[in-house]
């Protein structure tokens, strides 16, 4: 019981050694690799006590990751869900996305390269910037900006 018990927290110590993961993911790791529910629960939580998991911390770090990435909120609680979160983390981790606007407008500037989209492609890039997380109220008055011209860089 013990050696196998050694044998659990050694490889829950070695997953989350090589990267970060979440409390849930970790545990799933282990019970796929032959650890029962109850080992799998246990090895979690002494590595929580240890410091060496902290849902926590994971969850602004995949924020962060996302965001620079160019994800909205939306995208990036669907991601911290799909990884096994607690939502009563999500909010502090969503706290550090950069401003929507600022990443919408980057994302736009990107894609159109200084040309002044048509309603047309304004639509599709409006569908792209909703599959990435964001609203269409935060969408709708950077858009409107760049189909009416006015972001565009002076030359």
């Amino acid at each position: 019981e013990a050696e196998r018990q050694y044998r659990v927290r050694s490889r829950g110590a070695n997953i989350v050694s090589s990267r970060m993961v979440s409390k849930k993911e970790l545990t799933d790791k282990l019970e796929r690799r032959g650890a029962t529910e109850e080992e799998a629960a246990d090895t979690a939580d002494w590595l929580e006590e240890l410091g060496a998991l902290n849902d926590e911390a994971y969850a602004a770090a995949v924020a962060r990751h996302y965001g620079r990435m160019g994800y909205g909120k939306l995208r990036v609680r669907q991601e911290l869900q799909r990884r096994g979160i607690s939502r009563e983390l999500w909010d502090a981790a969503l706290e550090e996305l950069p401003e929507s606007a600022g990443t919408i407008e980057a994302l736009l500037q990107s894609r159109l390269k200084g040309r002044t989209p048509d309603r047309d492609e304004g639509r599709k890039l409006s569908a792209m910037l909703q599959r990435r997380g964001f609203t269409w109220q935060e969408i709708r008055g950077v858009l409107q900006r760049f189909l009416d011209g006015e972001d565009l860089p002076e030359e």
